[in-house]
């Protein structure tokens, strides 16, 4: 799993970054969330929040926005379905939310999100931007983004490196920061 790597990397270079990581997730806390939504969620969102149940950064830890915990991304979720008017015709040109999209980020009303449901579209990370239409990044799964993320990492050192995530700075606090 690429927390590890990610993990190990932080602890060497970024120890500020990963005291901002949350502790795991109990397996009853996402089984009571998988109860609460009425479906099961992505296996490598489970797996992620099984090894860090958010993080608690300003920003965010990772290449995306701050990672929420499960109560939060229930809370989250039930907002926006709460919101959502799926018989808006607008809605339905441009989607705002989905009935099986899953917030795993975010900040502001911005969420970044994972397709739960059946069909084309099923694990592919999302966002979904609070005043815009929704979208899918490419990431076919949070794991693959994961794995990508770990990579970059390991080529921090290497301005020249491409890879699709870039590799993150560290600041003299011992944060990430993946924004130049």
């Amino acid at each position: 799993m690429s927390w590890r790597r990610i993990d190990a990397w932080l602890a060497e270079h970024a120890p500020t970054a990963l005291s901002e990581l949350r502790p795991p997730a109990s397996e009853q806390c996402v089984d009571e969330a998988e109860e609460r939504l009425g479906f099961e969620l992505p296996a490598d969102l489970r797996e992620s929040l099984l090894c860090h149940d958010g993080d608690t950064s300003l920003l965010g830890v990772l290449p995306c926005r701050r990672l929420y915990s499960v109560a939060e991304i229930i809370e989250i979720r039930e907002m926006r379905m709460d919101i959502w008017e799926p018989d808006d015709p607008d809605q339905a040109d441009t989607p705002w939310w989905g009935t099986r999209w899953v917030p795993f980020a975010g900040s502001d009303g911005d969420e970044q999100f994972i397709e739960a449901g059946p069909g084309l579209w099923h694990n592919h990370l999302g966002d979904a931007g609070h005043a815009e239409q929704a979208y899918f990044l490419g990431w076919p799964s949070l794991g693959s983004w994961l794995h990508e993320t770990a990579e970059s990492m390991a080529h921090h050192h290497n301005r020249s490196w491409f890879g699709a995530v870039p590799p993150p700075r560290v600041d003299e606090t011992g944060r990430t920061d993946w924004w130049d």
